[in-house]
């Protein structure tokens, strides 16, 4: 039986076989100019050093001083985009603790967090202090982060804990709730060992050492996924200066660095290939990219991308979930293949494609109960196996294009899930009285936008006067349902009454077997009132 492999066991083994190559490129920012004046080189020894050093600290404070045993639960809120960021969540794990990333906004409050940690039973929170007001009511030990001038040097190393492949390893977090609460996703052992085994097959520039971008927070499975594939092949990964770069950071970076791989969300990369087409420094910065991968949703504008192709740029299409530990499915790019069609990525043959219906060329992706993929069980459903939700049509043999996701889900602009049917029940309950029915649209855009579908003897709550505008309609929603948007992401919010449209009785489209509501149709029906409203609007 093979030893199981995690994110230690792949530093352990880069750092034993090239110890001095460059794995971090960290920027010197100029306070006064906030330009990049250099970048400070970490090689793959200095960074299993940085990790035993944290774990050494983090040990003696969890178990030595707070008396937390080892294979705890111990809760990381962090910005995620710094190397520091990355060294806390390996020596957690190198300390014999299970790390559970918790991803939050700024001005998150308390509730936002309280589901997933109630969740996992954690035992501690580590948290960066800009969280300081969200954490304060925490009811376990919390620590602020600490940096890497902390004293350890009268600690000793801990062994770690004897683990199978069903114990847990780490709990990544997604934009998902049920019933107002966040969606922990436990991974174990083997789903790590899985994930470890696929990046050893790619994706790799030929006869060259990579060198790509930081890809997003290190809570999220896209940057933890793609850092473990940048250790096993000892790449470099460039760090930016704070969350996603501008156009002109990227372009310095790729002629100062040499990056030759940028991976990136839909919605920043356009940005970058529209000031392509007016700027020629970015055109031939993006040309000269070994590949350009993107993810998290689909491209938004047919246009940028006949301009990508055009111009040379490699665009790759890929596709992946937490759950499942990333990538699942990637096109071959654009400078072999103008379709740009996604396939099986090698590493994960066993994925399925199963029709929804008889009379459907819609197929979901499932992912069976034997696929290294396949998440813990407590995210599976009732035939064992993984159902994504996500919705593919075959096009050609073995190439597939999304679809979109299950008509209760949809992404958002900045590629977090929202769970539309959790928000649409919510309304339904403490609305009842006063609509006769709703949707939510929003597709791709900053918020979620609340379509209602006003009763012919809508009332207040008291049912004193009736609710005779329009205006006040909205408002008497928006003031029942706020209780309920306090406790989701920013992104899942109906952010203001703005954000709720009235409709006439008996205008949104059903369908006819079941009488629910299209929201794919209700999105085309109302798309120049939500252009209006997110050009007027900053969410």
């Amino acid at each position: 039986m093979l030893p199981l492999l995690s994110h230690l066991t792949n530093i352990e083994d880069a750092a034993s076989r090239f110890p001095a190559r460059v794995a971090f490129k960290i920027p010197n920012v100029n306070p006064q100019t906030d330009e990049i004046e250099y970048w400070t080189d970490i090689t793959f020894h200095q960074f299993f050093l940085d990790i035993q050093h944290l774990a050494r600290y983090w040990y003696h404070a969890l178990r030595e001083t707070s008396k937390i045993p080892q294979r705890s639960v111990i809760a990381l809120c962090l910005v995620g985009y710094k190397y520091l960021d990355l060294v806390h969540v390996y020596a957690i794990s190198r300390a014999g603790y299970i790390p559970q990333l918790i991803n939050l906004f700024q001005n998150a409050d308390y509730s936002v967090i309280q589901g997933p940690i109630e969740q996992a039973n954690t035992r501690a929170l580590i948290y960066e202090s800009i969280y300081s007001h969200t954490v304060r009511d925490i009811p376990i030990p919390s620590f602020t982060t600490v940096t890497l001038a902390c004293p350890t040097s009268d600690y000793l190393l801990p062994d770690l804990p004897d683990v199978t492949g069903s114990d847990l390893a780490i709990i990544f977090q997604t934009s998902g709730s049920t019933s107002g609460k966040s969606k922990i996703v436990p991974c174990n052992y083997s789903w790590l060992d899985g994930v470890v085994r696929k990046a050893t097959i790619g994706p790799r520039s030929s006869g060259k050492l990579d060198v790509v971008c930081w890809r997003g927070s290190i809570g999220y499975i896209a940057q933890f996924a793609s850092l473990i594939a940048t250790v096993y092949h000892t790449s470099c990964m460039v760090q930016y200066k704070r969350g996603q770069p501008s156009t002109s950071e990227v372009v310095d970076i790729i002629n100062r660095c040499k990056m030759n791989k940028l991976f990136m969300f839909p919605h920043f990369l356009e940005k970058h290939i529209r000031a392509s087409r007016t700027d020629p420094e970015t055109l031939r910065a993006l040309s000269s990219m070994d590949e350009i991968i993107f993810t998290g949703a689909s491209f938004g504008s047919p246009e940028d991308e006949e301009w990508a192709w055009k111009n040379g740029m490699n665009i790759v299409n890929a596709f992946g979930t937490t759950e499942c530990g990333g990538l699942v499915l990637v096109s071959e790019g654009l400078r072999k293949s103008r379709q740009n069609f996604l396939r099986r990525f090698p590493g994960s043959p066993l994925v399925k494609f199963v029709p929804i219906s008889d009379d459907s060329d819609l197929m979901e992706l499932v992912i069976p109960a034997d696929a290294p993929e396949c998440p813990d069980v407590s995210l599976r459903s009732s035939d064992g196996n993984f159902h994504t939700n996500d919705l593919f049509r075959e096009v050609e043999p073995g190439q597939y294009v999304f679809c979109g996701r299950n008509d209760d889900w949809f992404n958002m602009q900045n590629c977090s899930l929202c769970d539309t049917k959790a928000i649409e029940d919510n309304v339904r309950t403490l609305c009842g009285d006063i609509i006769s029915d709703c949707v939510v649209v929003g597709n791709g855009r900053p918020s979620p936008v609340l379509v209602v579908e006003a009763s012919s003897t809508s009332t207040t709550a008291t049912h004193t006067a009736p609710v005779s505008t329009e205006i006040e309609l909205k408002n008497e929603i928006y003031r029942r349902i706020h209780p309920f948007n306090a406790s989701r992401y920013l992104h899942e919010r109906i952010a203001s009454p703005d954000m709720i449209f009235i409709v006439p009785l008996g205008t949104l489209p059903r369908t006819m077997s079941k009488g629910t509501v299209r929201r794919r149709i209700v999105e085309d029906m109302v798309k120049e009132k939500l252009d209006q409203l997110f050009a007027n609007n900053s969410i």
